[in-house]
């Protein structure tokens, strides 16, 4: 539902927004979306007009659905004074909603408009909400407490990983969600090009090393076939697919973990593991992760100290110790 009448619009088509050239940057980098009917990204008003329309609807459904009174002439009075002080840039919604409001991103993901979350990470299935909330967006906080650790499911760190060669699939033959084959030493995990298909991966690869009724798999193998290639726009979203490189890398860097805690992890091993699957996760070709930890442990406490040092030429030398990304699947 419209909020916004278009003489109101029609009032600030030649005006120019008050950005600096930074502000501008920003904006048309991090908020401007890809209007593809018009084969360019959106303008400052155009953002406007979406933003506060949406804002609207928001309270307008939230009326309805509570059989709570609406009064349409206040709610376009609050609507006109909310698109002159965003235009002008003396009000913002939240972050997340000037990027998705009123798109149909925010309808089926919702919690996208959330700035902040946070996750107790004491089981290897709340890393898949974390996986999930980054990928719309969502800011994540994560508590690993000692105890915390203790609650971790022991697992198998003996089977091998393979990335099977990526041969691209055209859309209409691709998977949405991810599929398991099982056989008898071996099993596929064929990954889905969704959010859903690509936390639903990572669900299948933890259940085959934890669930006792695959303990007799030695071998697992991952297919990301499905998995649209890099740069292909993604429509609902907006922004470009990242490709499947960074998901392979994902597999490798957490497997490895996995193969070095040796069946159960320490505190730094799950901060590890958050931290890789946030390096992964590219929120619509634009948007990275944003994680904070919550932790009594001594290694998590210091994790930055190690990561790096200098030589006696002021070089940074890498501690690859920590550098998970050495090797091959």
């Amino acid at each position: 539902m419209r909020f916004l009448e278009e003489s109101i619009i029609e009032k600030y088509k030649n005006l120019t927004p008050p950005f600096t050239e930074l502000g501008k940057f920003v904006y048309y980098r991090t908020y401007s979306r890809w209007l593809e009917d018009k084969g360019r990204r959106e303008n400052w008003l155009e953002t406007c007009e979406r933003v506060v329309n949406y804002s609207l609807s928001l309270e307008y459904k939230h009326r309805i659905k509570n059989n709570l009174p609406v009064d349409i002439q206040k709610m376009k009075k609050e609507a006109e004074i909310l698109f002159d002080n965003m235009f002008n840039l003396r009000q913002f919604p939240s972050g997340r909603s000037m990027w998705v409001g009123g798109t149909i991103a925010a309808e089926k993901y919702p919690t996208a408009n959330f700035n902040c979350s946070g996750i107790v990470l004491n089981s290897f299935y709340d890393f898949l909400d974390l996986f999930y909330l980054l990928m719309v967006g969502t800011g994540v906080g994560i508590r690993i407490l000692k105890e915390d650790a203790e609650k971790f499911e022991t697992y198998r760190a003996d089977h091998e990983l393979l990335a099977l060669h990526y041969t691209p699939k055209k859309k209409s033959d691709r998977l949405e969600l991810s599929v398991l084959e099982v056989g008898d030493t071996t099993a596929t995990i064929y990954v889905g090009d969704s959010k859903e298909g690509f936390v639903g991966s990572l669900k299948l690869y933890f259940d085959l090393i934890i669930k006792p009724e695959y303990n007799h798999i030695q071998t697992i193998k991952v297919n990301f076939d499905s998995v649209r290639p890099k740069g292909e726009r993604l429509k609902t979203f907006g922004g470009t697919a990242s490709g499947h490189e960074s998901l392979k890398t994902m597999f490798l860097k957490i497997h490895k973990v996995l193969k070095n805690a040796g069946g159960k992890l320490k505190p730094i091993d799950i901060l590890d593991i958050a931290n890789i699957i946030g390096e992964n996760v590219v929120s619509g070709g634009v948007r990275r992760t944003s994680e904070i930890c919550l932790s009594d442990d001594e290694e998590i406490i210091k994790a930055k100290q190690s990561i790096f040092s200098y030589d006696e030429n002021g070089n940074l030398i890498v501690n690859t110790k920590i550098d998970y990304l050495k090797g091959e699947f």
